[in-house]
């Protein structure tokens, strides 16, 4: 069974939610309710949250803070973005998630987001790769990859707080990454969309700062990708 944080100050929203969640999905998902940030952060310092339905708009506060809060502390965490004004539709990409529905649409499309965000939960269980050293070998977990950088005869892999150099060729990790969000912006460089903060004319800004170059002879190539990344569940 998956806990679901479902986090709406409107009661009527809410309950509609939790009754349409819980009856499509009965003994799949465990519905765990909040009706504000201070509750829902109380909530998931006590318990692992798989999935999360967030409003974006929570008594004048902001659920994309709360799903950044859920980035942070469960990754693996699947956010839903469910909201009544569709001009947040880009500022949701500040967080890794999963699906943005609108309120309206709620019957229709919030099924959908959720079976997308159980099967992306399955499809962790095993999204991870292999890649090797000139002296070993290191298992690393897909969604934890930044970018990866070729320099002479090796591949940097960068994480979050951890680099790992690599013997493999960055084509080869490309064929393997191109299918979980990564996109290739330069000869030197793939990088993994899922992570990016801002996109400019010449480069990817990842949250903390770090950049990567977009080169003019493949720009319109990840322009395109990242275009069709963002509209991905909107």
């Amino acid at each position: 069974m998956y806990n679901v944080l479902l986090c709406d100050d409107n009661d009527v929203f809410l309950s509609e939610t939790e009754k349409l969640l819980s009856e499509k999905y009965n003994g799949i998902l465990n519905v765990i309710i909040s009706k504000n940030l201070a509750e829902a952060i109380t909530k998931i310092s006590e318990m692992n949250m798989d999935i999360a339905v967030l409003d974006i708009e929570i008594d004048k506060e902001s659920g994309i803070d709360l799903g950044k809060n859920l980035n942070e502390k469960f990754p693996d965490c699947r956010i839903i973005y469910l909201t009544n004004h569709i001009t947040y539709a880009t500022d949701v990409y500040s967080t890794d998630h999963t699906y943005f529905v609108v309120k309206e649409d709620m019957e229709k499309n919030l099924p959908k987001a959720i079976e997308k965000a159980i099967a992306e939960k399955e499809s962790q269980k095993n999204d991870f790769i292999t890649v090797s050293s000139k002296d070993r070998k290191r298992i690393l977990r897909i969604c934890d990859i930044l970018y990866c950088e070729r320099t002479g005869r090796t591949t940097s892999i960068f994480l979050k707080d951890d680099s790992f150099v690599s013997i493999e060729n960055l084509d080869k990790l490309y064929e393997v990454l191109s299918e979980k969000g990564f996109t290739k912006c330069h000869k030197s460089f793939i990088v993994n969309m899922n992570k990016v903060s801002e996109i400019f004319r010449n480069k990817y800004v990842f949250e903390g700062g770090k950049e990567v170059p977009i080169s003019r002879s493949f720009s319109d190539i990840t322009k395109t990708d990242f275009a069709k990344f963002m509209c991905r569940g909107v």
